[in-house]
């Protein structure tokens, strides 16, 4: 059974680490954070992700989701945060091992983030979630800088193996 993405209540997300910024993975002893049944258990490898969203309530779901899946996550709330911080990642020697953006939001949308990204790092995968039905990677404003396209809703289940088939072990 696939869980959706979903907005969850306050109650339900975990305890907010002291740097929002970047979340490590929980515990073995971790819950699925939409409490909807069982979803198969965290993988044996650990991805750094930035999740870029302007709504709060979808990037701290989507965080919580991706800890529960044993990644560590990096949020930023626009396009312009998540360029920075991305080139901050490399300057530290920190890299983000795969971006996901979402398609619409203010001051810098999904595709200025993914071009970006493209620039600094050509080898690092970007994911585009986007709630618009048309848009594919076959877009030619797309194809250079989006690897992979996804449609709102997303299956939360879905998205890790979407992750760790993109992303290339070390």
């Amino acid at each position: 059974m696939s869980t959706y993405f979903r907005l969850v209540s306050p109650e339900l997300l975990n305890e907010t680490p002291s740097d929002p910024q970047d979340v490590s993975p929980p515990d073995s002893s971790a819950t699925n954070p939409a409490g909807a049944g069982p979803v198969s258990a965290p993988p044996k490898r650990s991805l750094r992700v930035l999740c870029v969203d302007d709504d709060e309530m979808v990037l701290e779901s989507m965080k919580d989701f991706l800890v529960y899946f044993g990644h560590r996550v990096g949020m930023a709330s626009g396009g312009k945060c998540a360029m920075e911080m991305f080139r901050t990642a490399i300057q530290n020697c920190e890299p983000y091992d795969v971006v996901i953006t979402d398609m619409n939001m203010p001051e810098a949308n999904g595709c200025a983030v993914a071009r970006v990204i493209k620039a600094e790092s050509p080898v690092t995968p970007v994911i585009l979630i986007s709630g618009a039905g048309n848009t594919t990677k076959e877009d030619g404003s797309l194809s250079a800088y989006v690897d992979i396209v996804l449609h709102k809703p997303i299956r939360m289940q879905e998205l890790n193996d979407v992750l760790l088939q993109t992303v290339q072990p070390a």
